[in-house]
């Protein structure tokens, strides 16, 4: 596994998830989708565990979200994700579904030669 996060296929549901080393070293997967304050005390109550999430230049880092940093109150760059549950059945996502929280610019892919396509 590598330790920056990338989207995977969930093996069980198919749904697309982050997979990645979060910032206390353990092996993760999250769900993609972002969580308002409400969605993220659900998660809490239902014993998921959330985290903070922070670009990086290749990916995100993900820091877990303690008391201390939800009553700290929600930052506009922070990106709240959760912990990865199955749920239904995803049978056509692909990885390309992955969102782009930070709106990073493409770069144009090259050839040998250097000339952007």
């Amino acid at each position: 596994m590598n330790e920056h996060f990338k989207p995977i296929l969930c093996r069980r549901c198919g749904t697309v998830v982050w997979e990645g080393i979060s910032w206390a070293g353990f092996a993760k997967k999250l769900d993609t989708k972002t969580l308002t304050i409400e969605e993220e005390l659900i998660a809490i109550l239902k014993g998921l565990k959330t985290y903070e999430c922070w670009r990086t230049k290749v990916s995100f880092e993900a820091v877990e979200r303690d008391r201390l940093r939800i009553e700290g109150g929600r930052k506009p760059q922070v990106v709240i994700l959760a912990d990865h549950i199955c749920s239904d059945l995803h049978l056509f996502a692909t990885i390309d579904d992955a969102p782009d929280y930070w709106a990073r610019p493409v770069s144009p892919k090259e050839t040998s030669e250097g000339i952007p396509f």
